[in-house]
């Protein structure tokens, strides 16, 4: 009983794929529906490929902002005197002030 339930479920199933096939490419209306439907799917292929191009561009932005903190802080660092740079500074310090 239960398989001639399930037969009987696919035939159904099976009958209404193909009838909104069939209305989709047989009927004027199917195909103008099947044209703005790509017209859609297109439009949106062209927004996500945009949309990748921001990222990227905001990941390069990202990175050159991480690469110009990395810096920043490492002249910061040779100025207080914790990098090797420090004693670079105070040797142009004392050139300049005639010591």
């Amino acid at each position: 009983m239960q398989e001639q339930n399930n037969v009987w479920t696919s035939v159904t199933l099976m009958a209404l794929v193909g009838g909104v096939i069939t209305a989709l490419l047989y009927t004027d209306r199917g195909r103008h529906s099947l044209q703005r439907m790509e017209s859609a799917l297109d439009d949106f292929s062209s927004s996500l490929h945009q949309l990748r191009g921001t990222i990227q561009k905001a990941g390069m932005v990202a990175a050159q902002g991480i690469d110009v903190a990395s810096e920043s802080v490492e002249v910061v660092s040779q100025l207080i005197g914790k990098g090797p740079g420090r004693r670079n500074i105070e040797s142009v310090q004392r050139r300049g002030s005639g010591a």
